[in-house]
């Protein structure tokens, strides 16, 4: 199971904060995916019913369930937080297709160790908990067979300097990046870039409904305060980063052929 540690470590935020993410965060269904995009994506890649799909940091279930709800597929949920995962069963259940759906808690470093021979693989809003674009695609494309799907929902940086940001050092120029997602030889088939109408839209809906939920914690919680405040100011930061520095973007990618022996 996963630690505390490991825990905050995948918010970032303190190892006091980290157990009340999800309380933080009950207002989030989708946290940062396009569910509908993924499946769409999926689909025009060939997956159908009976595909097998690794969804990593699968989190409340949204891409997982879409997926399996639309394609027919049959989807492996892979994400650290239990209180995600009860929420995923519950959205797989109501939707009818906890039959189609299994969810496990585990860290996404070691589950890509293991994993094979999947149709799809997501990865989406996850960041750089696999390392790099190039690294997280050199561990993306050992999950799936030879010709399969990867959908990553991820950005590249807008100026050419390095961002000095938790989390987003490693985003480079789209040249760059689009280097890094073909380094081991896969095809891009797909790109999706967010405008910024809608990015803007995103987090202020994003930012006032965390503030409200920060207000309850502190609220019920006081000795938090000083870390939901930090909290709170990182992510208004990450905001602004988001918006002026970078540009999100969703690649499918389907993976090279093995060679000819």
């Amino acid at each position: 199971m996963p630690t505390a540690g490991q825990f905050a470590e995948y918010f970032k935020v303190t190892a006091r904060l980290g157990p009340y993410m999800p309380e933080l965060l009950q207002d989030f269904h989708e946290l940062g995916s396009f569910p509908d995009l993924i499946a769409a994506m999926l689909g025009r890649a060939g997956l159908a019913e009976g595909s097998r799909v690794l969804d990593l940091g699968c989190g409340k279930g949204a891409v997982s369930v879409e997926v399996a709800r639309e394609l027919g597929a049959r989807v492996e949920g892979v994400d650290l937080c239990e209180a995600f995962l009860t929420e995923a069963r519950r959205l797989a259940a109501a939707e009818g297709v906890a039959d189609r759906c299994l969810f496990t808690a585990g860290d996404l470093r070691e589950a890509v160790r293991t994993a094979r021979g999947f149709d799809g693989v997501v990865f989406a809003a996850v960041g750089d908990v696999l390392g790099g674009l190039e690294e997280t695609i050199g561990a993306l494309r050992q999950c799936v067979r030879p010709g399969g799907a990867m959908v990553l929902d991820d950005g590249y940086a807008l100026r050419p300097e390095r961002i000095d940001f938790p989390g987003y050092e490693y985003l480079a120029t789209r040249e760059e990046t689009l280097r890094q997602l073909t380094a081991h030889g896969d095809e891009i088939v797909e790109e999706d870039l967010i405008s910024p109408e809608a990015q803007r839209e995103q987090n202020r809906l994003y930012n006032r409904r965390l503030e409200h939920r920060a207000r309850e914690l502190t609220a019920r919680r006081p000795e938090l305060a000083p870390d939901v405040a930090a909290y709170i100011r990182k992510e208004h930061e990450e905001c602004r980063l988001l918006e002026e520095s970078v540009q999100c973007a969703t690649w499918l990618l389907r993976r090279a052929a093995e060679p000819d022996r």
